[in-house]
């Protein structure tokens, strides 16, 4: 049986790893770049980069051969499940959704949209603020918040884009999951009293953001996710492998 796995994010990996153990599972993990693909190539048997590849997403289904489709994307990517619940309904193939558990903070302010955060952020800080959220929405945040006072951090491919959006003395270069004691670090030494975050949960790192950002005495504000009424969901990757599990023995039965 064949599964492509929308990826791009650890979770993807993991699950397709995980499949991979099965018996007679061959996985596809696509991909929206390079240097995504680069990372899912231990992890699955086959990777496509949709940032090369010309091909429409029915396509890749149908010239895989895929069997069931698991939709394991950053939650902000909502227009990707979109497209993926509607591909699914037209050729007729299994769509299940993998979602991040979430936590929610008692300590944090939560709102809509970056343009929210950022007006909230300016209510709250006499300080510097840091923009912990990817490169996509800092343009915006900056247009609101301003050059002088935001400290933005994102990956170091994403520097040269942040460097015409901010000086780059505002701009900190890194990647990884980190913990709790360096972002509580960061946050000091750039004088920031307020945090601009996402819901992105714990495989995004967002447990050690906001537990950093409390301890250095500053206000976390935090975006919530778009919401999306998946049919079928997990956020418990043993309780989905179980449900695949299930779904092949009764296929098979019902083929014999």
């Amino acid at each position: 049986m064949n599964v492509l796995i929308m990826g791009g994010t650890s979770d993807a990996n993991k699950i397709s790893e995980e499949l991979k153990k099965l018996n007679n599972i061959y996985t596809v993990i696509t991909t929206t770049t390079n240097h995504g693909s680069e990372l899912a190539r231990k992890h699955a048997n086959k990777v496509i980069s949709r940032q090369d590849n010309k091909e429409t997403f029915e396509d890749i289904i149908k010239n895989n051969n895929i069997s069931i489709l698991i939709d394991a994307t950053h939650p902000f990517a909502i227009n990707a499940s979109k497209r993926a619940l509607q591909v699914s309904k037209d050729l007729n193939i299994p769509y299940i959704r993998y979602e991040r558990p979430q936590k929610f903070y008692e300590n944090a302010i939560y709102v809509k949209d970056f343009k929210e955060a950022s007006r909230r952020a300016l209510e709250i800080s006499k300080k510097n603020i840091m923009y912990l959220a990817g490169i996509k929405n800092l343009k915006n945040v900056v247009e609101i918040i301003g050059k002088d006072r935001l400290i933005a951090r994102v990956l170091p491919i994403s520097v040269n884009e942040a460097l015409n959006i901010l000086p780059s003395k505002n701009i900190i270069g890194m990647q990884g999951i980190f913990s709790k004691e360096l972002n509580r670090y960061l946050i000091m030494d750039y004088n920031c009293d307020v945090i601009i975050t996402k819901d992105s949960g714990d495989s995004g790192g967002l447990n050690e953001k906001v537990m950093g950002a409390i301890e250095a005495n500053a206000t976390p504000i935090i975006v919530e996710r778009p919401k999306l009424y998946y049919p079928l969901m997990f956020d418990n990757i043993n309780d989905l492998l179980n449900y695949i599990l299930n779904y092949i023995k009764s296929n098979d039965n019902t083929s014999k």
